[in-house]
């Protein structure tokens, strides 16, 4: 007769299970949607794979020749007609695991380990950061093995609870400074070759663990070996750079960010200053209530020793946006996506500690999750394929040539419609020469108004598939109408 053990599940494996039913369930969901080309800047990465040239636009500058070899890499091994998009995904559900490691070395209630990982999955731009195809959940990875590596509060293996199996095996390779220091300044070379656009917060990052190191000769000679690490990673990029394009990569650098600056980056071009529309991002991206609540702890985050860190680099990296990124793109985010949640979790760690304070800590806990949640979930739609590949099966049933004036993923219309004109909005004064010829169609990722006249004129709207996708208006204009204002 078979004994009935009364021994308890042990909570690690409890943890490791609801960790592997999150990542199931959500990313499992998210393959309803077809891995699409959703933009231009996927579509460049897509190009890159049999023919790199920043001056082509295969990709677009910089270059990312890291995030290039990596898509490569997953084309070699996988059938997948969109590498980019899968390499984008396997990315995400890498970094919901890092989430989740860096908790559980660092926390003594692993189930809040848990929490951060379902904080994390609820953010609203997670799925777009997994269908993109392009390079930020790539990159985040590579800084997030590297946040694994260093303490911002306490020397790497000096805590207790860092004394895993893992940490174990690699204790004898990790106490070698040099050999710490040269596999971190790796991977932050990994990362800024995925995405150069990262630089801001890997230098932040490496003036931040220089801070937090008392014995600073040992520390200025880390971070030395780090920098040689970065620059030589960074030789290698951009000698396969200047092999493929020579000196008009200079040329076309100046030509990518006076354009970025200027003209399509949205980053000037509004009377709202840039502070008011990132705050507005944010509040579409977390809510109200969750902006207000994320805000308060990550306040609280900068006086506590253990989520400072963190913390500052939260806030250096919304300096950078506010000045450089374009606020209509939810994806420069991710940086807030990957640290928040693991600040709120060590925050409501520290206070779960405090036998009286706890109701109103589950409480708090509850009411971040369903604000972030519900917010998160009301976004998605049913619609299996990206906005533009809505717009180009449109176009499809049309056999005869038309005029499409777009502000929006022009080269990846050309792409699909090549029996049709399509021009570029930014462009106005080729494209409105063009439309006076005849009736044509504009397609906008902004509703071009509330007038009754416009309004008429709109013949399909076509939906994002979730929080980041932009829904696409469609409208017909005839040779008698008024051009509406873009």
């Amino acid at each position: 007769m078979l004994q009935q053990s009364n021994k308890p599940w042990h909570p690690g494996l409890i943890v490791s299970i609801s960790l592997i039913a999150c990542i199931a369930g959500y990313f499992g969901l998210l393959n309803y949607y077809s891995f699409d080309i959703s933009s231009d800047d996927a579509l460049y990465f897509q190009r890159a794979l049999s023919h790199f040239s920043v001056l082509e636009f295969s990709p677009h500058f910089p270059g990312y020749p890291g995030f290039v070899w990596l898509e490569r890499l997953i084309s070699a091994i996988s059938s997948h007609p969109n590498s980019n998009v899968l390499l984008s995904f396997l990315s995400a559900i890498a970094l919901t695991c890092i989430v989740f490691v860096y908790c559980y070395q660092r926390m003594r209630i692993k189930s809040f380990a848990l929490f951060a990982v379902v904080l994390f999955l609820l953010q609203g731009n997670i799925a777009e950061l997994a269908l993109n195809g392009l390079s930020d959940a790539s990159a985040l990875w590579f800084f997030s093995l590297y946040l694994l590596l260093t303490r911002f509060h306490l020397p790497l293996g000096s805590n207790l609870l860092l004394k895993t199996k893992l940490h174990r095996v690699l204790q004898p390779l990790l106490q070698s400074q040099t050999f710490s220091a040269i596999i971190s300044g790796l991977l932050l070379a990994a990362c800024l070759a995925t995405r150069p656009s990262y630089l801001p917060l890997v230098a932040s990052a490496l003036l931040l663990a220089l801070c937090y190191n008392s014995q600073r000769y040992s520390n200025y000679k880390r971070l030395g070996w780090q920098i040689l690490s970065i620059t030589l990673v960074g030789i290698i990029c951009a000698l396969y750079v200047f092999m493929q394009d020579g000196w008009a990569y200079i040329e076309e650098g100046q030509r990518f960010t006076q354009g970025h600056f200027t003209i399509w980056g949205n980053t000037t071009s509004t009377t709202d200053s840039r502070l008011s529309q990132w705050l507005t991002t944010l509040t579409n991206t977390y809510s109200t209530l969750g902006v207000i609540l994320l805000t308060s702890m990550l306040t609280i985050g900068l006086y506590l020793p253990k989520t400072r860190g963190l913390s500052i680099l939260v806030c250096c990296w919304f300096a950078w946006i506010i000045r450089g990124q374009n606020p209509e793109n939810i994806r420069h985010l991710a940086v807030f996506s990957l640290l928040l949640p693991i600040i709120c979790a060590q925050l409501l760690e520290h206070v779960y500690q405090t036998q009286r304070i706890r109701p109103a800590l589950y409480i708090l806990s509850i009411t971040l999750l369903v604000t972030l949640g519900y917010h998160s979930i009301k976004q998605f739609t049913q619609q299996q394929n990206a906005p533009v590949l809505q717009a180009t099966q449109f176009f499809n049933t049309i056999d005869n040539q038309q005029i499409i004036i777009s502000n929006y993923n022009i080269d990846n219309l050309r792409h699909n419609l090549p029996q049709h004109v399509i021009l570029d909005r930014h462009y106005q004064s080729s494209s409105n020469y063009q439309a006076q010829q005849q009736g044509y169609w504009r397609l906008s990722s902004n509703k071009l108004g509330t007038d009754k006249r416009v309004d008429d004129d709109l013949v399909a709207l076509f939906k994002g598939r979730f929080l980041g996708e932009r829904n696409l208006y469609l409208y017909y204009f005839d040779l008698n109408h008024l051009n509406p204002r873009s």
